[in-house]
């Protein structure tokens, strides 16, 4: 999930290299992969989106996994400034982009969590509802209740050493049943075809299982070897996420209304996503 990074809370950062620098500019550099299929190769825009949706499970795990649930206003300005960026370069309004979706799982986390833990029937349960409901959900913000889950997942994996109710067994469940939903309704949303979808389904798997393995970790030792160069660039994706999100959608948007004012028509906006 696309998160306001520890700079922008204020907070203060290790000098050296993190896992979550890496995980994160890995997160970023397929983000941008996905974004350049669709404002500039819409003819064969799905192979592009098939490797960009690889960044998705990261960012709503990496979500889930914090323990921060700041809803400050920088993802409330991030979030109505590319609103109205949609408006002006002729795109749409709803569904809401990412960073409101992200301020949607930060308010219903917690609260979900508990409810859901209350017995592996609790879950199933709420498993089952969450995956009905992303359809309808998806109209209103981006991925819809499909990110709730994948941050759940986060969260279980966060506190699985704490939680008595969060046995291994029920991490596994509630792991295989995102992984197969995502590939399902990624397909589904985008127009998948077979190779594709085989594809996105291996790219899934390795996603979800390298969070699953997450850990916070720092790397002094690396941080020493690395080209200064090498370092700042890590660190500059892990952990100016929002910033980047925000400006480059801003670029590519302005890009794609000199390119292609077809496509992009100035303040020919439409409410929803066609």
């Amino acid at each position: 999930m696309l998160q306001i990074n520890s700079a922008s809370s204020g907070k203060l950062l290790p000098k050296d290299l993190t896992s979550y620098d890496f995980f994160k500019a890995v997160a970023v550099i397929l983000m941008i992969v996905d974004h350049v299929g669709y404002y500039f190769f819409p003819e064969n825009e799905e192979w592009w989106r098939t490797f960009g949706r690889m960044c998705v499970p990261i960012w709503f795990f990496l979500g889930g996994y914090a323990r921060s649930r700041d809803l400050g206003p920088k993802l409330w300005i991030g979030g109505t400034i590319l609103v109205v960026a949609n408006i002006i370069s002729g795109m749409y309004i709803m569904p809401l982009n990412i960073l409101f979706t992200i301020l949607f799982c930060r308010m219903l986390l917690d609260n979900t969590m508990r409810v859901a833990l209350t017995s592996l029937r609790s879950l199933a349960a709420t498993t089952f509802v969450l995956t009905v409901l992303i359809i309808p959900t998806a109209f209103l913000f981006e991925y819809g209740t499909q990110a709730l889950m994948i941050a759940m997942f986060g969260w279980m994996v966060r506190h699985q050493q704490e939680s008595r109710s969060l046995q291994k067994d029920t991490v596994e469940f509630f792991l295989i049943a995102n992984i197969m939903v995502f590939i399902g309704f990624q397909t589904l949303f985008f127009g998948l075809d077979n190779q594709q979808a085989f594809v996105l389904a291996i790219g899934t798997f390795l996603s979800f299982g390298f969070v699953w393995l997450f850990k916070p970790k720092t790397y002094p030792k690396l941080t020493k070897a690395l080209p200064g160069i090498i370092v700042w660039f890590f660190q500059l994706l892990g952990r100016r996420t929002l910033e980047i999100y925000v400006l480059h959608l801003l670029l590519f948007k302005a890009l794609g209304m000199y390119l292609d004012p077809e496509r992009f028509s100035f303040l020919n906006w439409q409410l929803f996503v066609i």
